[in-house]
């Protein structure tokens, strides 16, 4: 995992421990993760298609669990 993804998913554990402990309401958490969220979806879909297997997107609701 390069670098540039490595950060996407610090920041999108930052924003899972803001939900948690109550700093963020769950619509703002939604709203930060976005731009990371498409980041990742974007590079998990080049991969599986380098690697010919099935792409299956990371959503808000599961990605929060």
């Amino acid at each position: 995992m390069n670098e540039e993804m490595l950060k996407h998913t610090q920041d999108l554990r930052t924003i899972q421990l803001w939900l948690h402990t109550g700093a963020i309401s769950y619509e703002r958490a939604k709203e930060l993760a976005k731009p990371h969220l498409a980041a990742l979806n974007a590079k998990s879909k080049e991969i599986a298609k380098k690697c010919g297997a099935k792409y299956k997107p990371i959503n808000f609701s599961s990605f929060i669990r």
